[in-house]
């Protein structure tokens, strides 16, 4: 049965009886947007030092090894200060190196390819655009979303830079919305590209398991009683789809393979999903390794295995500036501590500061330079998340729209408590640092299931249609004002510089 177009479930009406915006403004709106959107991204892309964002240079140092072979490299003496090329997720390095074969403009290879990550951003709105056309046709709703997501200050300079996070977040995007359709539709083809989406992500990043995980036991919690009819529907979709479910099933089936031949071969040979470099590479190696001679000095250190000055010697000789001065203050912040006797944080009084850094490096920036939103400048925010909370609180409704919010969020807080606790508390009780590791663009693969609700409860808070277009400016000022005006005040020139050829 079709629900009633002039009312919503909550009693609220759409903005489509109130008349803003109509569709011809929407759509102009959000071309405009997107416009402003691109031009920004394209200027980061164009004008950052490449020694700024997150750890872009390894990433297009591997991206180039990746160009010169036609499938996977080795290891080899030029690879060692970018870790492991090998035994890792390798899809973003494989393709962004077969792209770059295709750069017959004269344009700097780091540029072409942070133009091409441009295109990941692009992607990843669209689908997280659809995602909320799963819960709602309210126009204003879209508008904000639209707004939300093209001005948060990190996503926009990490999707102007060369990074497997790109990739990764537009994967997550398009697998949690054709799940969300599986699941409303019952398409199959909706499925089997949940399921590929899935499988490409895990070959990005490692941190793309956990939300298969998440998504596959809500799949395994939602389909419970067609299980034992899971053999004949897969048949009957195979019939009924034709080339289209032959070519999405082959396509699974390419990508089961290889992943488990790369965590599968990583468990036999090295009992690990992904082995640190020196399971692989022989100590001496790995130390040619930024990452992992700022994290072996610090730990043979706390261990007692080698002495204080020991330790700073050898930290010295670490090429990375950021890493080098990193790994000194480890050292002495684990010495401060021992002398005080400070004692760890519990994993509840670990929330409060986690939190707030992620926040002031979701809606600041956090690179090897920094410009964290702190104080009062990150009060509009916190003001806004108070009522997105208020919001979720009066009108949630645990079946409504099929239940697509109460999955979207399952989906959100298992991520963000496995991120919290599985990872970075973890790297806390080791190094005893509240912040290191601690990084907004790592909530990102979840960040269509975080904006899509909170905009969808933000605009339902309120009923009026002048108050709910006042919360709309409001919050379209907020997010505007924090991205592009925001960086251009604090940035110095020591962030921009010719990048690399």
């Amino acid at each position: 049965m079709k629900k009633k177009k002039t009312k919503q479930s909550s009693g609220l009406r759409s903005t489509s009886e109130m008349g803003f915006p109509s569709s011809h403004t929407l759509k102009w709106l959000l071309i405009v947007l997107l416009m402003y959107f691109g031009l920004r991204l394209i200027f980061f892309a164009v004008t950052i030092s490449p020694y700024v964002p997150p750890d872009e240079v390894t990433h297009f140092g591997i991206a180039r090894v990746y160009s010169e072979v036609p499938f996977l490299p080795e290891n080899l003496p030029k690879t060692y200060q970018y870790g492991l090329v090998t035994n890792i997720p390798y899809l973003y390095y494989w393709v962004m190196g077969k792209l770059l074969a295709v750069n017959i403009f004269n344009i700097p290879d780091l540029i072409f390819l942070r133009l091409l990550n441009i295109l990941f951003a692009f992607a990843t709105i669209y689908f997280v655009w659809r995602m909320l056309r799963l819960l709602t046709d309210d126009r204003l709703t879209q508008l904000l979303l639209v707004v939300t997501m093209t001005n948060t200050i990190m996503f926009s300079f990490l999707s102007a830079s060369v990074s497997y996070d790109n990739m990764t977040n537009l994967l997550a995007a398009m697998a949690v919305y054709y799940l969300l359709a599986f699941f409303k539709h019952r398409s199959g083809n909706m499925l089997a590209a949940s399921i590929l989406c899935q499988l490409a992500g895990s070959l990005t990043k490692t941190t793309f398991l956990p939300l298969v995980l998440v998504m596959n036991i809500l799949l395994l919690i939602h389909e419970f009683r067609n299980l034992r009819a899971i053999p004949s529907a897969l048949k009957d979709y195979i019939h009924a789809s034709g080339k289209c479910g032959l070519s999405l099933m082959f396509a699974i089936l390419v990508g089961l393979s290889l992943n488990i031949q790369l965590y599968g071969g990583n468990i036999v040979h090295y009992r690990n999903l992904v082995p640190g470099m020196s399971k692989v590479l022989s100590p001496e190696i790995a130390m040619q390794n930024r990452i992992y001679a700022r994290n072996m000095i610090f730990t043979d250190f706390k261990e007692e295995r080698i002495s204080l000055d020991k330790a700073l010697e050898m930290a010295s000789h670490i090429n990375h500036d950021g890493d080098r001065r990193d790994t000194i203050k480890l050292i002495e912040n684990y010495m401060a501590n021992k002398y005080r006797g400070v004692s760890l944080l519990n994993p509840l009084e670990y929330i409060v500061p986690w939190s707030l850094h992620m926040m002031a490096t979701i809606f600041g920036i956090l690179g090897h330079f920094r410009m964290l939103n702190k104080g009062p400048t990150i009060m509009p925010f916190f003001a806004l998340m108070m009522l997105t909370g208020l919001g979720i609180l009066i009108r949630w409704r645990a079946r409504e729209a099929g239940g697509l919010p109460t999955f979207l969020a399952v989906i959100a807080v298992f991520y963000g408590i496995f991120l919290m606790y599985a990872v970075n508390y973890q790297i806390y009780l080791k190094y005893e640092v509240v912040h290191l590791v601690v990084q907004g663009r790592y909530i990102f693969p979840v960040i269509g299931p975080i904006y899509v609700l909170s905009c969808y409860y933000l605009l339902r808070l309120f009923e009026g249609r002048y108050t709910r277009l006042g919360v709309f400016v409001a919050t379209a000022l907020i997010f505007v004002a924090f991205d592009l005006p925001y960086f251009i005040i604090r940035a110095t020139p020591k962030w921009f510089a010719i990048p690399l050829n």
